[in-house]
């Protein structure tokens, strides 16, 4: 392979030997900028004959030690060009970029400095990278980068991108590589038209075609590569006399070609592979690229087992290797020797160049293993945070904070001055509004005043009429149910006369069960009453309720069936409350249960909870009621199976109950086929007496 280094940064200065010569001077004066600017302008003749510019270059600059810092820049710039493409000495390269930044920051005044800058970073770059010290060189290329934006130059930053083009394809991120040659070639474009110039447009070229072979695209391949081809015939007339440049492009494509045609058309890359040698092996040209050729060369007669010839290409390899130092030309001409030897049944020998190749194998692997490593993508995005924030720091310089601040003032004070003007405008128009309101407000104050009296009176009187019921109306109906209870005991009654009687007495018992939840109620101001409490044994309050209400279900006849549990279940409670919400749950069963039904209640523990449940095989109770049967004065009142009278404060004033001690009430129900009423409350350890509920 063969990627074209930045040839400019040499070529441009061989143009002092022209200098040095043509112009003889005693270095009593500096010339003018010009005197430099001239010969860098015509050194692209010299072609590949640069070598012999360095001597006289030497003396120039040591005749005129304070020459224009442009021209010492480039003469600086040649020399890291030289170390790095020609001798490989990155050390070397790495002190003549750093002479170059040195150059450049110390004369921010020379013309294209952004564009200097940027070359100067991108080639410190390239020798921290020829190191193998790689974030060091991203952060210089990113540094030329930033360079290269400020000088709105894309010809500088095509440098750049051919820099990233670069870094992939050692990376084996073909794919990736080839984009960034062809933008890096695009960028290009505007460059000033130079030999300089076209050497690394076709030398874009050429890397996106050799990084598309390596990606398995050999038709893209195969046509950047003719692309190039093009391109240098094409310029070739428009430099004419520079030959030599010209023959050793086309010898690295014809090279790079072959690789392509390698796979399908061996005698094709013979020819190619033998047109790089020919050219690229003579004096002056890239011997390093016929080395890399004569390998590939050697590696297709051995696919095809041709080892005369094979072997005969490895020595002609060896010689070029006995003068220049490449460690992966020599490692692929080891592993070579050592597959020639080894076919030889030279055990020894083949040996010895195994070793030699294993050696270099680890050397270069983990040289790549450092590189896959690092994270191009990610360190550029770092250092282009970086950069942000630096720059951020920069521009938020102190004079600029007070200008803001000043002028941030300024607008405040404006919009406080008309906030100011309009409240001032509103707050007369509100506190004519509220001055109006507040009369308003002070007579409806007077109202509601009168209105309060007025409803304590009606309260009082309400508190009067309902002592008039319980005394008036309530004992006189109590006595009428006595009276009715000692006819029916103590006389023989015909059949008509029974059913008056019992008449009589239902009545009597649904006027005072009515008369005395109204009064508890409404009494009360809607709670339950005195709520104080003693162990109470939940069972025996069943039992006594169900025999209580045992002639109200015979009545209908239907069967209360009790299921106890084992044990006494005690809780802390008001013991008439607690037969309140026990005597109607069950009455509210009996009332919504068809005749003959068997209605049950059951006793149970569950953890230290007591709960009781009645089960009726009733009328049960329909979704649009469910949400409704708890609450106070609840519209969810119907007539019992036999039309008996709803109240309507029963089960509000057993939720009230139950809750006032820490307990819970709820239901479950399906319309047609009967609903079970549960409450559940904490239970207590203690004694009662059952005598009181018999």
């Amino acid at each position: 392979m063969k990627i074209f280094s930045s040839i400019r940064f040499f070529l441009v200065f061989a143009l002092f030997i022209i200098t040095q010569i043509a112009c003889k001077t005693n270095g009593r004066h500096t010339p003018p900028p010009a005197f430099f600017q001239k010969a860098l302008d015509s050194v692209a003749g010299l072609g590949s004959y640069v070598t012999k510019a360095y001597p006289y270059l030497d003396s120039l600059f040591a005749a005129y030690p304070d020459a224009d810092p442009s021209a010492r820049f480039h003469y600086y710039g040649m020399y890291c060009g030289y170390y790095h493409t020609k001798v490989g000495d990155e050390k070397k390269t790495l002190l003549y970029a750093d002479s170059m930044l040195w150059i450049v920051h110390k004369t921010p005044n020379m013309p294209d400095y952004d564009k200097n800058d940027a070359i100067s970073n991108i080639s410190k770059g390239d020798a921290l990278f020829g190191l193998k010290q790689y974030n060091e060189a991203y952060q210089y290329y990113y540094l030329g980068k930033v360079a290269a934006k400020k000088s709105i130059d894309p010809c500088t930053f095509s440098e750049y991108s051919y820099r990233l083009g670069m870094v992939m394809y050692k990376k084996a991120s073909f794919a990736d590589a080839a984009e960034y040659f062809k933008q890096a070639f695009q960028e290009s474009v505007s460059c000033e038209q130079s030999y300089s110039g076209f050497y690394r447009r076709q030398e874009l070229l050429n890397n996106a075609a050799l990084s598309y072979k390596k990606s398995g695209k050999n038709d893209s391949a195969l046509a950047y590569y003719n692309k190039g081809l093009d391109f240098i015939t094409e310029n070739e007339k428009i430099y004419k006399g520079s030959g030599d440049p010209f023959d050793l492009a086309r010898g690295v494509i014809y090279g790079n070609m072959g690789q392509v045609y390698a796979q399908f058309d061996h005698k094709k890359a013979v020819e190619l592979y033998k047109k790089n040698i020919a050219i690229n092996s003579r004096p002056g040209f890239d011997i390093n690229d016929a080395l890399i050729t004569q390998q590939h060369l050697a590696t297709l007669y051995k696919d095809e087992n041709n080892y005369a010839d094979m072997y005969q290409v490895l020595q002609q390899m060896q010689k070029g290797l006995d003068t220049i130092k490449n460690d992966g030309i020599r490692m692929g001409w080891s592993q070579l020797m050592w597959t020639y030897f080894d076919s030889k049944h030279d055990v020894p020998q083949a040996y010895a160049h195994l070793q030699e190749y294993n050696k270099l194998k680890e050397s270069e692997d983990a040289a790549n293993k450092k590189l896959n490593e690092s994270d191009v993508t990610g360190e550029m995005n770092s250092l282009e945070a970086e950069y942000q924030v630096n720059l951020l720091k920069k521009d938020n310089k102190l004079t600029q904070l007070y200008f803001i601040v000043a002028t941030a003032f300024i607008v405040l004070l404006a919009i406080i001055l008309l906030l100011i003007l309009y409240n001032w405008r509103k707050s007369k128009k509100n506190i004519r509004t509220l001055t109006m309101l507040n009369n308003q407000v002070n007579k409806q104050k007077e109202q509601l005043q009168d209105t309060l009296g007025e409803l304590e009176h009606r309260n009082k009187e309400k508190d009067r009429i309902l002592g008039i019921v319980a005394h008036d109306l309530r004992n006189p109906i109590a006595a009428i149910s006595s009276l009715i209870g000692i006819l029916e005991d103590e006389h023989q009654y015909t059949e008509e006369e029974t059913q008056i009687l019992e008449l009589m007495q239902n009545a009597c018992n649904n006027s005072i069960e009515l008369i005395n939840e109204i009064l508890e109620f409404a009494i009360n101001d809607g709670s339950t009453g005195d709520m104080a409490s003693e162990p109470v044994d939940i069972n025996l309050i069943a039992r006594n309720c169900v025999k209580m209400l045992s002639f109200k279900a015979a009545e209908k006849k239907q069967h209360l069936q009790l299921d106890l549990s084992g044990s006494a279940e005690i809780i802390k409670a008001n013991p008439a409350k607690i037969w309140r919400v026990v005597s109607n749950l069950i009455t509210n069963a009996v009332k919504f249960s068809p005749s003959g039904a068997a209605i049950k209640i059951v006793t149970e523990h569950r953890d230290d909870k007591v709960q009781l449940s009645v089960h009726d095989r009733g009328i049960g109770i329909p979704d649009n009621l469910q949400n409704k049967i708890f609450d106070t004065h609840t519209e969810a009142k119907r007539p019992g199976t036999q039309g008996e009278k709803p109240f309507g404060l029963g089960l509000s004033i057993c939720k009230q109950i139950v809750e006032a001690y820490q307990g819970k009430i709820w239901f479950e129900t399906t319309v047609g086929k009967g609903t079970i009423f549960y409450i559940s409350l904490p239970k207590e350890h203690g004694m009662v007496n059952a005598d009181r509920y018999a």
